[in-house]
């Protein structure tokens, strides 16, 4: 199985569209999206109706999506991304904000394991970036590996033994074999806005077959989505960001 995992849309129909046409060459069998379709940018139902449209595919609640459904409350979020909850909550029709109400926190594939921040508080939103939060995230899990977003950094976090682990960012696009029996912690970027100063698009495929990981980086129109953000009124930074990748 070919397996296309991305996560952190965050309204950007133009990188969206992009990625989802560059992995459609890649032969993908099943999908999935670790949340947050929604925050931050301008196309917030058009990117929910693309994602709903994909065959095979599931999709779990980021912290934007559960706060538009006001599960929690965006007033704890940073200035420009609780005006954008806000918006987003104006924009979106009622099938929509039904939608990401039911979106589960967690699932469970055979020996993998998917959320989108941290697998021991689901709707804690922790960011998984040191040895503290993923030993923690390991012994919450029995998975071999476990799949995650938030963070818009790619990374692979392997557990060498009961406390020591090994963390390695991801740059650009690579490959990572798998195939021995160490448990991983792999995040797979974000789609719509990057944060490891490279702006291009992130996602992933799971080879099963190979045990490989394949982390691919897709150049979109910045310019376009920025536009588009100035245009709906967003905080502009939303926009400025995406040329910086940060």
């Amino acid at each position: 199985m070919r397996l296309l995992v991305f996560s952190d849309i965050h309204g950007n129909l133009e990188a969206l569209q992009c990625i989802l046409r560059d992995a459609a060459g890649r032969n993908v069998h099943r999908s999935i999206c670790l949340g947050d379709m929604v925050g931050y940018g301008p196309y917030p139902n058009e990117c929910i109706e693309v994602l709903r449209s994909l065959k095979n595919c599931r999709c779990l609640a980021g912290n934007h999506d559960v706060a538009v459904s006001w599960k929690t409350s965006p007033y704890g979020m940073s200035s420009a991304a609780k005006e954008a909850i806000l918006w987003t909550m104006d924009q979106l029709s009622d099938e929509n904000k039904d939608y990401l109400a039911t979106l589960p926190d967690r699932l469970d594939l055979a020996d993998m394991t998917f959320v989108h921040a941290n697998p021991y508080n689901p709707r804690g939103w922790r960011y998984v970036l040191d040895r503290k939060y993923a030993l923690r995230s390991f012994a919450a899990t029995r998975c071999r590996r476990l799949f995650i977003g938030h963070s818009h950094r790619p990374l692979i976090i392997t557990r060498r033994h009961l406390l020591a682990i090994d963390l390695q960012a991801v740059s650009g696009s690579m490959r990572y074999r798998v195939d021995d029996t160490r448990r991983r912690i792999i995040n797979c970027g974000s789609v719509g806005q990057p944060r490891d100063k490279d702006p291009r698009s992130c996602y992933l495929i799971f080879d099963s077959r190979k045990q490989e990981l394949e982390f691919y980086r897709v150049a979109y129109d910045i310019e376009k989505s920025a536009k588009a953000i100035r245009s709906a009124g967003l905080p502009l930074e939303l926009g400025k960001r995406l040329y910086r990748g940060i």
